[in-house]
């Protein structure tokens, strides 16, 4: 994967997947996947706990180069928190371009620390339903867990990267999604880059 013309200053830091578009006019998620930018080297992340790296990339004269195939990706940069990359790649075993919107990860802004977010309730409104939204907290009642042989359901959990704050959505145990704050305080929590999703959405706390 290259990009050409890179302006590395303006690209130096972590960018975050949001989704992604085949051309079909759906989006879609495949996992949570972060791309760091450093000067002359970049990674490629397939993990939240950033070990698991998919490719290391290589920044030469302006490019990001793949030390696997080196083919190129196309690319705009948005605005400064935006980046979108163009990918070729094989959809229901035809050519296809990969549309990949990749937003940069920015610090949470609170004067709040993890362990007071995570004794707030939010209400969240999604289309005209609401729901709350709390963390540590198994969701599953125990007839349910039960009924599916499962020891955990589904949990909310606040998780950290840097400076920044995430809801991640466990289910079964496992990550499933991981959404960054973008700000959080007493009386509301704002998340953005939401996959699939809207580009922010903000939940009150509940009284």
């Amino acid at each position: 994967m290259v990009l050409n013309s890179v302006n590395r200053q303006d690209l130096n830091g972590k960018w975050l997947l949001k989704d992604i578009d085949s051309g079909n006019g759906k989006k879609g998620y495949p996992e949570f996947q972060l791309l760091e930018i450093n000067d002359k080297s970049a990674e490629f992340f397939t993990g939240f706990s950033l070990e698991k790296k998919a490719s290391n990339i290589k920044v030469v004269k302006g490019k990001l180069l793949t030390t696997e195939n080196g083919k190129f990706a196309k690319y705009k940069i948005v605005n400064e928190n935006h980046l979108k990359l163009f990918i070729d790649g094989k959809a229901n075993d035809k050519d296809a371009v990969f549309e990949c919107d990749f937003f940069r990860l920015l610090p949470t802004i609170t004067v709040l620390k993890k362990v007071d977010i995570e004794k707030l309730t939010f209400l969240v409104n999604e289309n005209g339903h609401e729901s709350e939204l709390n963390f540590n907290k198994e969701l599953w009642d125990k007839e349910t867990l039960k009924l599916f042989n499962e020891k955990e359901g589904e949990k909310r959990i606040i998780e950290q990267i840097d400076s920044t704050f995430f809801v991640s959505m466990y289910y079964n145990g496992k990550r499933s999604i991981s959404i960054p704050i973008k700000e959080v305080t007493t009386k509301f929590l704002k998340l953005y880059a939401i996959p699939t999703g809207p580009m922010e959405m903000i939940a009150y706390r509940k009284e």
